[in-house]
């Protein structure tokens, strides 16, 4: 489980003012991902209106792709969250409230985006890689409306047409630090919609932001929380920081 910490200074994070441009944004559909394996059939049960339901005793479901033999990019910095225990902490340092539009990116499982529904929040799940559409797709379908799914890099959508004013960006970013940096200027620049965040981050992320705490103000970085490698397969590389994004 994470160890909170007592949350460290903050950090001014340097915004691109470049225009972004209008992108469309891609409604998943089973076409999106075809030519790839079949899904997984993971584990979960169906409470009252199709909601998932915590079944404890599964194995989790980054464990089962595990021993699929499943290939790791690292070229998008992936690594899956084990626990959702972890999960519904995160969401306990993200304090949202209940119907809020989260916008998630890199939602890999779809750990988290079940743990942000659960909640009574909506949740945009997006994620890159093309091999994990329809099991994130099928992992949240049970969700109904409250939950969308788009399989796109995440520079290339329409943040602005598909956000509502006040949205919380809620991630697991990429363990490439530079990714993640440049993953979390980008949404931040190219909407204002998204107000705030709270992300997992690399270490190396938020320090060489704080090494170029002068050089811009555009977002308010502080570390509320420490996060265990172990949490993750493959185990994260290198330490990583829970970090909140508040515009200045």
């Amino acid at each position: 489980m994470p160890v909170l910490r007592s949350p460290r200074s903050a950090v001014a994070w340097p915004l691109s003012s470049r225009p972004t441009g209008a992108y469309p944004v891609t409604a998943l559909s089973h076409s999106l991902v075809e030519g790839t394996p079949a899904p997984m059939q993971l584990p979960y049960a169906h409470g009252q209106a199709g909601v998932p339901l915590a079944v404890p005793d599964a194995p989790a479901d980054a464990d089962v792709l595990a021993r699929t033999g499943f290939a790791t990019r690292a070229d998008l910095g992936q690594h899956f969250l084990r626990s959702p225990e972890v999960a519904r902490r995160l969401l306990e340092c993200a304090a949202l409230p209940t119907g809020a539009q989260v916008l998630e990116v890199g939602a890999g499982l779809g750990t988290l985006s079940c743990a942000v529904v659960q909640a009574g929040c909506r949740i945009w799940a997006v994620e890159k890689d093309v091999r994990l559409g329809t099991l994130l797709l099928d992992k949240l379908r049970p969700f109904g409306p409250r939950a969308r799914v788009t399989i796109a890099d995440v520079r290339s959508v329409d943040l602005d047409g598909g956000l509502e004013r006040g949205s919380v960006l809620l991630a697991i970013l990429p363990f490439d630090w530079e990714l993640s940096s440049a993953l979390t200027e980008h949404i931040f620049a190219s909407t204002h919609n998204v107000v705030r965040g709270l992300v997992v981050i690399p270490s190396r992320t938020l320090d060489q932001y704080r090494a170029a705490e002068g050089e811009g103000r555009g977002l308010r970085l502080e570390e509320v929380d420490g996060i265990s490698r172990r949490e993750f397969w493959p185990q994260a590389p290198a330490p990583l920081r829970v970090v909140s994004i508040e515009r200045r």
